[in-house]
């Protein structure tokens, strides 16, 4: 499973000063081992298991191996975000050029590059940068690299065809600034696709219609650090945009309380999923030079 990642991908060419190239993976590694939980905090978060409550060092794959991205890359796409390959939309975006933006270790950003899009990968911290670098040449997969949070992005007026954010709350200052930048990059007709977790989640009505199950929940460690949003809220944000469409995803029966698990799982994850998608696109009006439109 160490050889290279077999894949296609057209490497965008596009260069801008302004892209600082990610930290060395050795001093990427190097950071990330400063603490030990780290690597098991990564693979958790990743992989969408938000109950991960033992530390996976030693059970598995060496950290950072080919083995290791490929095991959250099986986790995150089938056993635990079965739905993300439909509604990110990684097959249907071949030689387009598409920007990801987030802290992650670019398992999504991947699916597109595999799929023949331009990627470039975006990430607010050299050190995840430098991972999402091995992640893709682990698999024989190009990209361009950078530097840059969703507030302030490195990137040219309209240049890119759709934008992927993953959990692009976590690192904002300023949402209303962020949406604007994610406007600013997108082509007249681009589309945006954000993830970020959601506040009516199955926690949120578990602790106002049972508020006395905490006592046999018990504490439970959550793996996200992203703050919750409502839809209302993520469609106010992105007013900007049109043709606006906010899913909620990501349930496990786990996490249902067993008198409601007869209860289709699709519908339930559409009432109390722990994440929402929203697809938006820039306006083709966007083109027309302003005095023109008035």
């Amino acid at each position: 499973m160490d050889q290279s990642y077999p894949g296609k991908l057209s490497v965008w060419e596009g260069w801008s000063e302004a892209m600082a190239p990610p930290a060395s993976l050795e001093h990427a590694l190097q950071a990330q081992a400063t603490s030990d939980d780290l690597a098991d905090e990564l693979f958790a978060s990743e992989s969408l298991n938000f109950y991960a409550r033992s530390p996976r060092s030693g059970d598995g794959p060496e950290a950072f191996s080919l083995q290791w991205f490929l095991d959250i890359e099986h986790r995150r796409l089938t056993r635990h975000g079965a739905w993300l390959s439909r509604l990110l939309e990684f097959k249907k975006h071949t030689s387009e050029t598409v920007l990801g933006i987030g802290n992650g270790l670019g398992t999504d950003w991947i699916q597109y590059a595999r799929h023949g899009a331009n990627v470039l990968a975006c990430s607010p911290s050299s050190n995840r940068l430098a991972l999402v670098r091995r992640n893709f040449e682990l698999r024989g997969l190009g990209a361009r690299f950078m530097n840059g949070t969703v507030e302030q992005l490195p990137v040219d007026n309209a240049c890119i065809d759709v934008v992927c954010v993953s959990s692009w709350l976590e690192p904002v200052v300023n949402p209303v600034k962020a949406v604007a930048e994610l406007y600013r990059i997108l082509k007249p007709g681009g589309k945006v696709l954000a993830m970020c977790p959601a506040k009516y989640d199955v926690r949120y009505w578990l602790r106002v219609l049972a508020p006395w199950g905490r006592w046999w929940r018990g504490q439970q460690h959550y793996n996200f650090p992203a703050p919750p949003i409502s839809a209302r809220r993520l469609r106010k944000l992105f007013a900007p945009f049109v043709e606006h469409r906010v899913y909620k995803r990501q349930l496990r029966r786990r996490e249902i309380p067993i008198a409601w698990r007869i209860l289709p799982l699709n519908f339930l994850q559409r009432l109390l999923g722990r994440m929402l998608i929203v697809k938006a696109f820039k306006p083709l009006s966007a083109a027309i030079p302003v005095p023109l439109a008035a």
